[in-house]
């Protein structure tokens, strides 16, 4: 799961390398011709961040003011976070508030679907 977990991350990143530099115009073309399908890719994407870095840590939580987080769904969303809001200093990209809110989503939801999974493992 950890190679995985990897490869994951190199895609990732090489998607963001690319559209930093507008690289993924004709790669993901066929993503505008899908309804909604940036905030899809959003959804998917970070929520397939969020689900596999869970399942490494097996789900670990981290207690702050008597509520419980996963570890692996602060780290994807403090990351993600940072990577969005880079894009207001990037020449060519728009940081747009619908796309975090479209990675938290995922974030949230794929990191319960790994808590679930770890605690049925358990």
């Amino acid at each position: 799961m950890k190679i995985l977990l990897v490869v994951y991350i190199f895609i990732l990143a090489v998607i963001i390398f690319l559209a930093d530099r507008k690289g993924t115009r004709y790669m993901l073309n066929f993503v505008g011709n899908i309804p909604y399908g940036d905030k899809l890719g959003h959804f998917l994407l970070m929520g397939g961040f969020s689900f596999l870095l869970n399942l490494v840590l097996n789900a670990r939580s981290l207690t702050v003011w008597k509520f419980s987080y996963l570890l692996g769904s602060l780290i994807v969303l403090v990351t993600v976070t940072l990577e969005e809001l880079s894009q207001i200093f990037v020449a060519g990209r728009t940081f747009d508030w619908s796309d975090l809110v479209f990675d938290f989503l995922g974030i949230f939801i794929f990191g319960e679907l790994a808590r679930y999974i770890c605690r049925r493992e358990r």
